[in-house]
């Protein structure tokens, strides 16, 4: 047997990236990043750096710092618009009276079903059956396994 064809070449690291290929992956992660929210991905070098798999310097050398503080503030105003949406509330008359017709609907709905027990009752009695035997809890089923003869399988549980 051949030896060295069942060598198998270790996978090396792939090349950190370098000059303009770094500066044009860093401007598409800083595109996407721009839509993030900053308290969960802040845009700075560190964070870009860490996303790129690079170090800090590497961004530094190639002059992408005003580029990060641009997309930095971007990220910003983006996040400004969108939270003050969703401070604007409605006011607490409004809540109250909406929590108002949910109780509404929701006591409908009880005397529904309180009518309909009644009801059910009350045909149980004129029938002569017991009502509280029509509403008893259904049983559970029964789960008996089959049991056939000559199998040599081994059951599971014990059995």
């Amino acid at each position: 047997m051949d030896t060295a064809r069942h060598r198998r070449k270790k996978k090396s690291k792939p090349r950190p990236l370098r000059g303009q290929g770094l500066v044009d992956a860093a401007k598409l992660e800083l595109a996407h990043m721009v839509n993030l929210d900053p308290k969960i991905c802040p845009i700075n070098m560190s964070t870009l750096a860490e996303r790129l798999e690079v170090s800090r310097q590497a961004l530094y050398d190639n002059g992408l710092s005003d580029e990060v503080r641009k997309h930095a503030e971007l990220q910003r105003q983006n996040s400004s618009s969108r939270n003050e949406a969703v401070v604007l509330r409605r006011p607490l008359e409004e809540r109250i009276a909406e929590l108002q017709n949910q109780n509404l609907d929701l006591e409908k709905k009880l005397d529904g079903w309180i009518e309909f027990r009644a009801r059910v009752e009350y045909n149980a009695k004129v029938l002569g059956v017991d009502a509280d035997k029509i509403l008893a809890e259904i049983p559970p089923p029964l789960r008996a396994e089959a049991r056939f003869k000559g199998s040599t399988k081994k059951r599971r549980g014990g059995n």
